[in-house]
């Protein structure tokens, strides 16, 4: 059986630092949704249209890996908590099984790492600033997926890492 392990959060939040840290120690691929809106963001100039693009784009991977019966660990913001539901619904009926984590901060940690993609913000990192940021997932349900493993990427990455490969075996 594949597994799915998905790395989500709000943007600044860690999840791509932690993600690329997880493939590593576990040498699985690993899926970052800004590799691929930043791709789309080349052909397709409506924000709207580039992430259902992207979701369009990690379905059909998804399907690929677990046909494959092949792990591989995914970054993607997953802030809906519908949208997570959703995934974790389709992987069981594809016969995959998911793991999510959920990447949190403090907000005195989350504004420094904003204010760092202020500096260069790529294609995907629309809004960099902290209250609006706050505003925009205001309008979202969020939460936490029922077993969901929550972490504070403030800790040593090391043991997040050990944390989480601990979690999904």
């Amino acid at each position: 059986m594949s597994h799915v392990i998905l790395s989500r959060g709000k943007a600044g939040t860690g999840k791509t630092t932690l993600a690329k840290a997880l493939g590593k120690e576990l040498n699985i691929i690993v899926l970052h949704k800004d590799d691929i809106y930043d791709t789309v963001s080349n052909f397709t100039k409506n924000n709207a249209d580039r992430n259902k693009n992207c979701f369009e784009i990690l379905y059909k991977l998804l399907k690929s890996s677990i046909v494959s019966d092949v792990d591989i660990v995914i970054d993607f913001g997953f802030n809906h908590l519908d949208d997570v539901e959703q995934l974790k619904s389709w992987i069981h009926k594809n016969k995959g099984s998911l793991k999510s984590v959920l990447c949190t901060c403090e907000d005195f940690i989350w504004a420094e790492r904003l204010n760092k993609r202020k500096l260069c913000p790529l294609p995907n990192q629309l809004i960099t600033n902290i209250e609006d940021l706050k505003k925009h997932y205001a309008k979202m349900r969020t939460g936490v997926l029922e077993g969901e493993l929550v972490v504070d990427t403030a800790l040593e990455l090391d043991y997040l890492v050990e944390l989480v490969a601990n979690y999904i075996t």
